[in-house]
């Protein structure tokens, strides 16, 4: 008996010991990962629960030549929802009430339908919930307001997130040119987002976020890394000129029906682009832009490239511009394949400034033929020195390089040279065919095209970047003056004759080039344009118009680009004698005044003498101010007294305008925005005993 007693008694202080050295070995191994291993632990924990989320920096603005807004960041707000965040009987309370809010204040769910994804978001604990995506910064204010939201985040659970989107304010107008820098794993970058990229871009920021049911939500309300503001850019473009070249291209285009076209108008001393617009039709028969022409196609430019073959005759003294010429009567045969003019030419010999202004195929390549045939070398060297055989260098990504054929090429024939002196077996781009006839205009000096001339960080200009030149003199000054006289002699004597009649002496050249099919060239498609300068006397602006494919009413280069050009250069000269005289809001077009505006009546007698064929009828009235306004056939002048006891029709008006009209009658006036009038709080004729304050909103 004692022998079992001892037995039990063994088995039991064994199994205790056991029991003891286990819970000491667990209470070791528990204060081991407490305060040995406790970091590790705590740091792998928190690997697998928190994590930082990048904050993208806003990037910078894209400016016009005057600091009007091209592109710009707008912050766009996430309502989530912590539905574990608030006590039950709280949540009860509140969210019948928010779901109300919601229902009432956005329109896209019922509240009932609200308050059941609420519901379901506390039952499932969802600590994640999305409500709503891109709200603007006033609907995330009024929100913030409503019940419980106003208690603040960790009370109320509500978690606001923020992402920058880019704006453009006109749209549709320059949207190639402005581009984008896409992030994915193509990393495409197009226009000026894509070209200066790291500028724009800012540095990024970094915030703590933990893991919770449903996603992720922050740690704390501060970010632990802010992010740092993109750049701005400062471009060369000027608004008003863009949307004068808009307008006028897709006049163009939608009167001759054209497949897609474009414009470049660029300042001829310095190289800035003022305008660019790129065109092209749509499947619902409307034009977007879609595609830069201007820098990324290229295209045979046709009889707009006589003027090197010109300058590459000139410069060499071969001839002078009276000197005669073979024509042929339009008609001519290069080694078993003839040439014909489009122009009927009743003559064997004419002065080659006639070949150049009626654009003689044949008496321009007969000529390149007679004194380069036997070295076409010379004349592919001419090209290379003027730096026909280089880009650009135009900022935005995706310049095409030029094509020129060379005699080592298989390609090369005896036929080459001929048809190359008339546009033909070379290929450009719109800009780098309009930077050579910039060079002419400017007495022979070309300077590289360029889009931007600043980089500025919250209005301080940090760089300036200043006109490049690439050619000091592509020719010559008596040349320079040849080709000069021969740009005008084709709208004076020449293919662009109907360019007379208009109010801005224009010099240039038209181009109609058949377009190849892959089986050879059709007379069913064409490119048609024009490159020149005006005013031609003092060349201030270079421009050149390329039309792919018009179906409608024509399609040589006179009837389809000319009218585009002549449209252009009134509108945009109506527009520097406007800044020239101050008259602040009115754009003059073909003698005609297109927006209402007030302005001195100083300055507008003054503006109304440099047109003739403008009838103004200058009121006698004592009023130091007065309306422009439109008649049916002439422009008419008018004080605001007509006017004065009522509320006038304030649309097109600018803000300086409207200031001085309302204020000085003691109606108060509060505007959002810049730029034009485009709606009023009151409605035009409202008597002004009536109104004490007025509200307006501008175009931008």
């Amino acid at each position: 008996m004692t022998n079992v007693k001892k037995s039990i008694l063994y088995r039991i202080l064994f199994s205790f010991s056991c029991v003891v050295i286990f819970a000491g070995f667990v209470i070791w191994y528990i204060i081991n990962i407490q305060f040995v291993e406790g970091q590790k632990w705590r740091s792998l924990s928190d690997s697998l629960t928190m994590k930082y989320k990048v904050i993208q920096a806003a990037r910078g603005n894209i400016y016009s030549d005057n600091g009007t807004l091209l592109a710009t960041s707008v912050p766009r707000y996430e309502l989530r929802l912590d539905a574990m965040a608030s006590p039950i009987d709280t949540f009860n309370k509140y969210m019948p009430i928010l779901a109300r809010l919601f229902s009432e204040n956005f329109k896209d769910k019922t509240a009932r339908e609200y308050l059941k994804g609420f519901q379901k978001a506390r039952k499932t604990q969802n600590r994640y919930y999305f409500i709503k995506r891109k709200l603007n910064f006033l609907e995330i204010k009024e929100v913030k307001n409503w019940p419980l939201f106003k208690k603040g985040r960790f009370r109320s659970g509500l978690i606001i997130e923020v992402e920058n989107h880019r704006v453009l304010p006109f749209h549709q107008m320059l949207t190639r040119t402005i581009g984008y820098a896409n992030k994915g794993k193509t990393k495409t970058r197009v226009g000026l987002e894509g070209a200066f990229d790291k500028e724009l871009a800012g540095i990024s920021g970094k915030r703590l976020m933990r893991k919770i049911s449903g996603g992720y939500r922050p740690v704390n309300d501060v970010v632990e890394l802010e992010p740092e503001e993109g750049k701005d850019i400062y471009t060369t473009i000027n608004v008003d000129a863009q949307d004068i070249v808009n307008k006028a291209l897709l006049k163009g285009l939608t009167k001759h029906q054209a497949h897609h076209g474009c414009a470049v108008v660029m300042e001829v001393k310095t190289g800035e682009i003022k305008a660019i617009a790129n065109l092209s039709i749509q499947k619902d028969g409307s034009y977007q832009e879609t595609f830069n022409y201007a820098v990324a196609e290229s295209y045979e430019p046709g009889s707009t490239f006589k003027l090197i073959s010109a300058m590459a005759l000139l410069s060499g003294k071969h001839l002078t511009v009276s000197d005669s010429v073979f024509v042929n009567k339009g008609s001519l045969q290069f080694n078993g394949v003839t040439m014909n003019d489009a122009e009927y030419c009743p003559f064997k010999n004419q002065t080659f400034s006639y070949a150049f202004e009626h654009s003689s195929n044949v008496g321009i390549s007969s000529t390149v033929n007679k004194y380069y045939g036997s070295k076409p070398l010379d004349f592919i060297q001419f090209l290379k020195q003027i730096n026909l055989h280089q880009n650009t260098g135009v900022e935005i990504p995706g310049e095409i390089k030029p094509y020129i054929k060379e005699p080592q090429m298989k390609s090369w024939s005896s036929i080459s040279l001929p048809w190359m002196s008339i546009g033909y077996d070379l290929r450009f781009t719109p800009l780098q065919i309009l930077n050579v006839y910039n060079a002419v205009a400017n007495d022979g000096k070309m300077v590289k095209p360029y889009l931007v001339k600043a980089i500025g960080n919250k209005g301080i200009i940090e760089k300036k970047i200043e006109p490049i030149i690439l050619n000091e003199s592509i020719a010559d000054e008596e040349v320079i003056k040849d080709l000069r006289k021969l740009l005008r002699g084709v709208v004076e004597h020449g293919t662009a004759r109907t360019l007379l009649k208009s109010k801005v002496e224009i010099s240039g050249k038209t181009g109609t080039s058949q377009i190849a099919d892959g089986k050879g060239y059709t007379d069913a498609a064409y490119f048609s344009s024009f490159a020149g300068y005006f005013p031609s006397g003092q060349p201030k602006y270079s421009v050149i118009i390329v039309i792919n494919k018009p179906k409608e009413k024509g399609y040589y280069g006179a009837v389809v680009a000319a009218p585009i050009v002549q449209e252009i250069a009134e509108k945009m000269m109506g527009m520097e004698m406007r800044n020239a005289i101050d008259i602040p809001d009115t754009v003059v077009s073909s003698g005609k005044i297109l927006v209402s505006s007030i302005t001195k009546k100083g300055p507008a007698k003054e503006f109304f003498k440099k047109f003739d064929n403008i009838k103004a009828s200058i009121p006698k009235s004592e009023s130091e101010w007065v309306f422009v306004k439109n008649g049916e056939k002439d422009s008419y002048l008018f004080t605001d007294q007509e006017n004065k006891n009522s509320i006038p029709d304030l649309t097109g008006m600018g803000l300086r305008d409207v200031l001085y009209l309302l204020e000085n009658k003691g109606v108060k006036v509060s505007s959002i925005g810049k730029g034009k009038v485009i709606w009023q709080s009151v409605k035009a004729g409202t008597e002004i005993s009536k109104v004490s304050t007025i509200q307006i909103k501008l175009s931008l």
